[in-house]
Order: C-alpha cells, then structure tokens, then sequence
C-alpha cells in the first residue's frame, strides 16, 4: 500500500474513532511504528489531526473540509438506514431536491422505480439517477468544487431562483439549538439557504455525531425545517425544542 493511501485510511478511522494508537495501526497495516509515526506528522502537518504520547486524535476544526471519498466511507450502514426513511416521504411525480453531502446520496438507492423530477448539484447524485428513464434529471450550473464533487456559485443559486422543490433533502456539519444548521464554509452555507428557500418541504438528514455541535458557517435557524432523520434517539431536550417548532423527528435506531 502507497503512503498516500494508507494516510487516506488513517482519516477515515480516525473519523470514525476520533483516537488511535501508533502500535494498531501499525499492526493493521503491517508496517513500522516509525512509518506510522511519519504518516502521523504529515497529517498532523494537514490539520488533521493532534499527535499524542504513542497515538493521535482527530483535531476537530470548525472549518475544515473532508473529501467525498472519505465522507462516503464512514457510517454506511447509519446513512442507509436514514435514507430508507427519508424515501418515506417521497410521493410519485414529487419535485425534489438532493443535496451534495454523502449523507443524502444514500436516497437514490431507494428512488430508482418512482417517476420523479429531481434536482441536485451532486455530481454522484447525477451519476446515480440519470440511469433511470422514470427520473426527470435537472442541474444547476455554476463553478465545480472538486473536493465536494459539487457545483457551487452565483450561477447555482441563481438557478434554483427560478424553481421551487416539493421536498429538498440536504446534511449539514453541524446542528445545535443556539444557531441551528452549520456548514464548513460560507460557499456551502449560502447554498443550502438558498435551497431551504426554494423548498416547500425540508428535511434534514444527521447522525448523531453532529448534534450539538458548531461549525465555521451558521447556515439557517432550525425553524426552518419540516423533517428532521437521524440516526439514534436523541436527548429529551431535543425532542422538546423540535416539538416546540413542529419539525418532524425520525429516529432510526435500529
């Protein structure tokens, strides 16, 4: 395995356990402490991550941006089952709209036998729907961010101006009960505001790893949304403050 890949496995574990020590992965990889120790200064050289004695933790940044690669890779089975109940929601011939995030790709392997129209500015998503006849495909232009794997920009926003959605799916970074939705840039921000904006109804989709938690870019307040999926019960202080705006919790645990 190249350096650069086995880096690339070291992001995605330690996103999913925030601590490591250099003697596992070591051991999983079957290499050297002193080559862990190497791929521990470069990513801690990234931003990534903090190096401790004989292991690393992921260095959370409010800003800091994750590969799609990465994202996709993480909470599959969480993904999968909060996309099956957002499918819930979708009716025959509905508009709709499905964001960018890897949180919400999941819902295109559960639309492929509905007649839909749907909207995204996901290159995944695109890849994914445009294989089926029954599915109106519609996309926005504007200027490709590569990490997202996503078209962002004054040309994006302008275009979802002009439409309006039954239902928009989106994720976001973060959510609290302070400021709401929190993206990691300003970019990813006024984008999904615009699409809260154009939507009739809209659902958020996030784990449980995003509660309570902020990031660089305050998107929109909570009140804005009708539905909220996530993945685990959440704190009766949640379940009071969404009851207290009339937003839809569905909790997938299993």
């Amino acid at each position: 395995m190249l350096s650069i890949e086995r880096r690339e496995k070291i992001k995605e574990i330690l996103l999913t356990k925030k601590n490591v020590t250099v003697a596992e992965m070591a051991d999983l990889f079957s290499v050297s402490t002193e080559t862990i120790r190497r791929d521990f200064e470069s990513l801690s050289n990234e931003g990534f991550l903090i190096k401790t004695y004989g292991g690393a933790s992921l260095l959370f940044k409010k800003n800091v941006t994750v590969s799609q690669k990465i994202k996709s890779s993480i909470m599959r089975e969480e993904k999968q089952r909060m996309a099956r109940q957002a499918v819930k929601l979708i009716k025959p011939n509905d508009c709709i709209f499905l964001d960018h995030t890897t949180t919400v790709l999941g819902v295109c392997d559960f639309i492929s036998d509905m007649p839909l129209t749907v909207m995204t500015n996901s290159l995944p998503v695109m890849e994914a729907v445009s294989q089926h006849s029954n599915i109106r495909l519609c996309v926005p232009g504007g200027d490709f961010d590569q990490k997202s794997q996503a078209f962002f920009g004054i040309e994006t926003i302008q275009y979802l101006k002009r439409h309006c959605f039954d239902k928009a799916f989106i994720s976001c970074t973060s959510l609290d009960m302070v400021y709401g939705l929190h993206d990691a840039d300003d970019m990813i921000a006024e984008f999904h505001r615009s699409v809260l904006d154009c939507a009739d109804s809209a659902c958020l989709i996030a784990d449980h790893t995003k509660f309570d938690r902020s990031a660089f870019a305050r998107t929109s307040p909570l009140d804005n949304l009708d539905v909220l999926i996530t993945d685990k019960k959440v704190s009766e202080d949640w379940v009071s403050y969404l009851r207290e705006y009339e937003i839809q919790l569905i909790e997938c645990d299993k």
